[in-house]
C-alpha cells in the first residue's frame, strides 16, 4: 500500500509500505482523511526521543471498517500511522461517527477539539465570566473560544501573534476583543482588554505569555496549560499567584473512555449548536506538501484526505 513515511533523519516522503493485518484488540481500518498537529511534528524532530525506525506519521483520522461503518480512529500500532490508504487501531481507540459531519471537521473536534474542552469544563467557567484563549489561532483555540461562549462565559478574548487571524475571528464572532502578542509588551497588551482581569485562562503556549496572562488574572482565576509551544518554563512569584490557581491539564494521557466520552459531547455542539474549526485540505498525493504546510504555518487544521 501508499502511505507517508517519516525516516530516522524525520524526513517524510511517500512510499509503498507493508500492509497492516488484524491482530487481537485490533483492527483495520481503510483510511479516508488523516489529520497532522504539533504532536506529529515534534515526534519526527525527535522531541519524545530518538526516532529509532522509520514509522507512517498521523495521530488520528476517519475511515471505515471492513463492514463499511464509519468511524473516528486514533493512535494506530507502531509503525502505522493515519497517512497511508489503510492502517491498523486497537479497538478502544476507534469511535463511531455520525455521517452529518464531514472528515475534516470530525477530526479537528478530536485531538484539538477535547484538549480545549477537558480544561474548560475542568475550569467550571460561572455564567458572565470572562476568558482568555492565550494561543487563540490554532485549532485548540479557535474551538477554546467558541466552546467558552457554549459554557456561559460573558465575555472571551483571544490572544496571540497572528493579527490577521485574530481579527478573522473577531468578525466570526469567536472573540470580543483580541491582543496581539510578541509586539512588545505582553503584560501591557493583556492587561488593556482584560476588563478587570480575566477569570479563566486557556493557555496553549505556555512560557512567557502566560507568565503575562497570569498577571492580567482577577483574585479566584483558574489558569489552565495544555501546551508549550512558547516555552517549557514559567516565572510567576507567589504575588502573581496569590488567590489564584494554575493548573497544567492533560488530555491525550486520559482513559480511552474518558477521552470518547468528551469527543461525543464536542460532536453534539457542532450538530446542534455549531461548533466549528477552521482547516486546510491536502490530497494524499500531496502529503510532503501538507507536512510542509503545518510545520511552517501551524493556524488551522491540517487535513490530508484520499
Amino acid at each position: 500500500m501508499r502511505a507517508a513515511l517519516i525516516d530516522t533523519t524525520g524526513r517524510l516522503a511517500l512510499t509503498e509500505h507493508p500492509e497492516p493485518t488484524a491482530q487481537p484488540g485490533h483492527q483495520v481500518i481503510e483510511v479516508s482523511s488523516a489529520g497532522i498537529g504539533p504532536t506529529d511534528l515534534m515526534r519526527a524532530k525527535g522531541f519524545f526521543g530518538p526516532i529509532g525506525a522509520p514509522y507512517v506519521p498521523g495521530s488520528e483520522g476517519v475511515g471505515r471498517l471492513d463492514n463499511g461503518q464509519r468511524v473516528y480512529f486514533g493512535h494506530s500500532k507502531a509503525p502505522f500511522g493515519a497517512i497511508a490508504e489503510r492502517t491498523l487501531v486497537a479497538e478502544e481507540e476507534i469511535w463511531p461517527v455520525p455521517d452529518d459531519l464531514p472528515d475534516d471537521q470530525l477530526i479537528a473536534l478530536a485531538i484539538s477539539g477535547t484538549g480545549a474542552l477537558i480544561p474548560l469544563e475542568e475550569a467550571k467557567i460561572a455564567r458572565g465570566e470572562s476568558v482568555l484563549i492565550l494561543g487563540a489561532t490554532g485549532p485548540v483555540g479557535q474551538i477554546g473560544a467558541q466552546i467558552a461562549r457554549l459554557l456561559g462565559a460573558g465575555r472571551v478574548v483571544a490572544a496571540a501573534r497572528n493579527r490577521e487571524r485574530l481579527e478573522a475571528m473577531q468578525a466570526a464572532g469567536h472573540a470580543d476583543a483580541i491582543a496581539i502578542l510578541g509586539e512588545g509588551d505582553d503584560d501591557a497588551a493583556l492587561k488593556a482588554v482584560a476588563d478587570g482581569g480575566f477569570d479563566v485562562v486557556l493557555d496553549i503556549i505556555y512560557g512567557p505569555p502566560a507568565e503575562a496572562a497570569m498577571r492580567a488574572t482577577r483574585p479566584g482565576a483558574r489558569m489552565m496549560s495544555i501546551g508549550v509551544q512558547a516555552g517549557p518554563t514559567v516565572a510567576l512569584t507567589l504575588r502573581d499567584l496569590v488567590f489564584r490557581s494554575h493548573v497544567g491539564v492533560g488530555t491525550g494521557q486520559r482513559p480511552a473512555g474518558e477521552r470518547r466520552a468528551a469527543y461525543g459531547r464536542l460532536i453534539d455542539m457542532a450538530v446542534t449548536q455549531g461548533l466549528t474549526v477552521d482547516t486546510r485540505r491536502h490530497d494524499f498525493a500531496d502529503a510532503t506538501q501538507a507536512w510542509a504546510a503545518q510545520a511552517g504555518s501551524p493556524h488551522g487544521k491540517i487535513i490530508i484526505s484520499r
